[in-house]
């Protein structure tokens, strides 16, 4: 199973996922990237899917299926499901709540692809208004094995490495995966997330010691999560 990635508007990213004759696309806003690839491959178009409900990650939804024979599964349904087969291989659903109450993501091969939810360097916004919820999201993923590949619903590297790095986290490896970077394939490991996010770090002394010192809460992982986005400034 491979897992193709297409870039849409400035920095969103759309994800083809295929087998040999068929593919999911998932946050499809590169139609006609999509077309051209699935046309060149020979693949028929099986799955229409979501991250999450935002309008910047469904707008190609109609073109896709309005020009395929694909099957439209919302992401309330795939949390149900908890899977989806696409030639006898299972892409895990897992239900992950913070950013919006129905965001999801795809689970396949190693790869992680996780829309707004985890981002290689931060997190999204959370519009639920449940931090604590979101917080058990982040969890959930970072349970996972820490050679998983993380393929985000955005490329916001860049601005997030800065941001780590205005806040005295480990300069050099955020300095070694800088070295990485590439516009056309944005990813990152778990391992790596772990080292230089500041989100998948809420337990770590030295987070709630620079908190600490912008006088804001550390008191649970839900008050650091918190006091991270009030200084989650982008410049």
């Amino acid at each position: 199973m491979k897992i193709k990635q297409f870039r849409y508007y400035n920095d969103n990213l759309t994800y083809l996922i295929h087998g040999t004759t068929d593919a999911i696309a998932i946050d499809g806003g590169a139609v006609n990237e999509i077309f051209e690839y699935i046309s060149k491959k020979n693949l028929n178009l099986r799955y229409v899917v979501n991250t999450h409900n935002h309008g910047d990650h469904t707008p190609g939804n109609h073109r896709l299926l309005n020009a395929t024979n694909a099957i439209f599964k919302s992401c309330t349904e795939l949390a149900e499901d908890k899977y989806l087969m696409i030639e006898e291989t299972q892409v895990k659903i897992y239900d992950t709540p913070g950013h919006t109450l129905d965001s999801i993501c795809f689970h396949v091969n190693g790869c992680l692809i996780t829309g707004d939810t985890l981002f290689n360097g931060t997190v999204g916004n959370c519009f639920t208004g449940d931090e604590s919820t979101f917080v058990n999201s982040l969890k959930k993923i970072s349970a996972l094995d820490d050679r998983t590949i993380i393929y985000p619903g955005h490329d916001y590297i860049q601005p997030a490495m800065k941001f780590a790095k205005n806040h005295e986290i480990d300069i050099d490896k955020i300095q070694f995966f800088l070295k990485s970077y590439s516009p056309t394939h944005i990813y990152s490991t778990l391992s790596q997330e772990k080292g230089h996010n500041l989100f998948m770090r809420l337990h770590k002394p030295e987070i709630k010691k620079m908190l600490k010192r912008h006088d804001l809460p550390v008191q649970t992982e839900t008050e650091t999560f918190q006091s991270l986005k009030k200084i989650e400034i982008w410049d």
